[in-house]
């Protein structure tokens, strides 16, 4: 996204409209109008850099053979494919084809409609430990014992209640927006929305401050003169208010599931992890060390439910055995 990729410049919305049509046609035939969705824009948006298209892989045979005709049909020059997005240039226009699995189809395509609201929708979840995005809304659980690991639980892909947790109104966002104030006033009317990390020095969002709708929103903010600081309570004070709110998802079972998880992870790192084996073989260092103990788990069918079951004897005896094949190969 972003429309930059062949430095093509920004187009008016007169041209863009007709381009639109044009591939919403072509697609319409080529793989069905239900199979396809470009997220949609505020209605006053006077230019665009590129044209995003959103595609149900699920439902595409063969995507590969679909771009190769794409290329051929519609006499493309110019196109570069990253992942799961083929870049075209139709027309002097950066045309982007994004490939989603149905499961995460419609979610997408509402994240990315409106420009960067969903980003700023997203940082208002997080006051909840919650992360908002392409697939949907996910509580982020959080080892204490471990600060770099993190699990995703999903909470729900149904934007109606997700918009609903925040206050924002559905029906409106259905609707659409006539204008970028329309739909700055949108987001702003959330009970929850604070202004502190826009009109403060952020360090975690001044790289989204340069894009174009955040800086217009701040912009908005500044000379609207809004100023919103609600009281938060500490992250972990929601779950129970979250937990109430999408039983479906049945969160505190996953987070049960997860700190059980991380019991025995723990009870195995007491008996076997790095310090303990430099301890034992000091030349194992580095990237050679994650090599050994990757060798050494791969002896198990079930490396990690031996390591629990067994002593720390046990398996200090098991890796000085293995080291001495490991040292001789």
């Amino acid at each position: 996204m972003g429309g930059n990729l062949f430095k093509l410049g920004r187009m008016p919305k007169v041209k863009y409209r007709k381009i639109e049509k044009e591939i919403s046609a072509y697609l319409s035939k080529k793989i069905g109008a239900d199979n396809f969705l470009i997220p949609r824009y505020y209605d006053d948006k006077a230019d665009f850099g590129d044209l995003d298209v959103l595609v149900n892989i699920s439902a595409v045979a063969d995507w590969e053979q679909v771009k190769t005709q794409i290329i051929s049909d519609l006499n493309i020059q110019q196109h570069k494919s990253v992942g799961n997005v083929f870049s075209t240039v139709y027309k002097n226009l950066q045309v982007d084809y994004f490939t989603k699995q149905e499961a995460h189809f419609l979610a997408t395509y509402n994240f990315l409609s409106f420009n960067d609201v969903g980003n700023i929708i997203g940082r208002i979840f997080r006051r909840f430990n919650l992360k908002y995005g392409e697939k949907g809304l996910y509580f982020v659980f959080r080892r204490t014992s471990q600060e770099s690991y993190s699990k995703d639980i999903l909470i729900t892909a149904d934007f109606k209640k997700i918009f609903a947790f925040l206050g924002l109104n559905f029906t409106i966002w259905e609707q659409g927006f006539a204008s970028k104030k329309d739909l700055f006033d949108w987001v702003i009317a959330s009970k929850y929305f604070s202004t502190k990390q826009y009109l403060e020095e952020n360090k975690a969002i001044n790289k989204r401050k340069k894009r174009p709708t955040i800086e217009a929103f701040i912009h908005y903010l500044k000379t609207h003169e809004i100023v919103r600081e609600p009281e938060f309570l500490e992250k972990d004070d929601y779950v129970e208010m979250i937990a109430d709110y999408f039983p479906e998802a049945n969160l505190f079972e996953h987070i049960q599931t997860e700190k059980e998880r991380e019991k025995y992870i723990n009870t195995i790192k007491q008996k076997y992890n790095g310090r303990i084996i430099m301890k034992l073989f000091p030349e194992i260092q580095g990237k050679n060390l994650g090599k050994f103990m990757t060798l050494f788990q791969s002896q198990f069918d079930q490396y990690e439910q031996y390591l629990y079951n067994a002593s720390a004897e046990q398996i200090i005896q098991q890796l000085k055995a293995f080291y001495s094949n490991y040292k001789n190969n």
